[in-house]
């Protein structure tokens, strides 16, 4: 007897199982950004990813500092630490001092430049400054305010409705 369930398709179990692990795959599988990136030394650039500061075996090196040790059972004395260590290098990264920021405060200050104008009012302007200043039509006005405002009592009819003007003269 062949199965009916629609959830059991191998085809729609497969895609199931991709659509949940999309998210995780990009996440591990992320591209980096080379295998030497420079070190940026401008302090206002900021390192992204790992910022060029891998060391090698860096994953020892991070279970050991999470205290994730293959002898985690063992009571370690003071200052047996470096008995254990993992064994890593410093991976030198190429420096990068090329790229820097400017800072506007630090190089013209206010006071220098207290007399210089900077408009250039001989200069003519391609487009009218003044064009769209005033709006050909009402903007940000609440229509509830509106309603408000141009309510007239005397246009409510005080007598009762009379049913035989509500409904079309041939259906009655």
């Amino acid at each position: 007897m062949a199965s009916t369930r629609f959830r059991d398709d191998p085809a729609r179990v497969e895609d199931q199982v991709r659509q949940s692990t999309f998210a995780c795959g990009y996440m591990i599988n992320a591209p980096g950004n080379g295998t030497k990136p420079d070190y940026m030394e401008d302090p206002h650039i900021r390192a992204q990813k790992w910022g060029a500061n891998y060391m090698t075996n860096s994953v020892n090196l991070e279970s050991e500092l999470m205290g994730i040790r293959p002898l985690n059972n063992d009571c370690l004395g003071k200052h047996e630490y470096t008995k254990y260590a993992v064994d890593t290098q410093r991976i030198q990264y190429p420096n990068n001092s090329c790229l820097y920021t400017e800072q506007p405060r630090a190089i013209a200050p206010a006071w220098e430049l207290r007399g210089i104008s900077n408009t250039q009012h001989g200069q003519p302007t391609f487009l009218n400054p003044q064009e769209n200043v005033i709006t050909p039509f009402n903007t940000n006005v609440s229509t509830r305010i509106l309603e408000k405002d141009n309510f007239n009592p005397k246009s409510l009819k005080t007598q009762p409705c009379d049913p035989n003007t509500l409904l079309p003269t041939r259906y009655y």
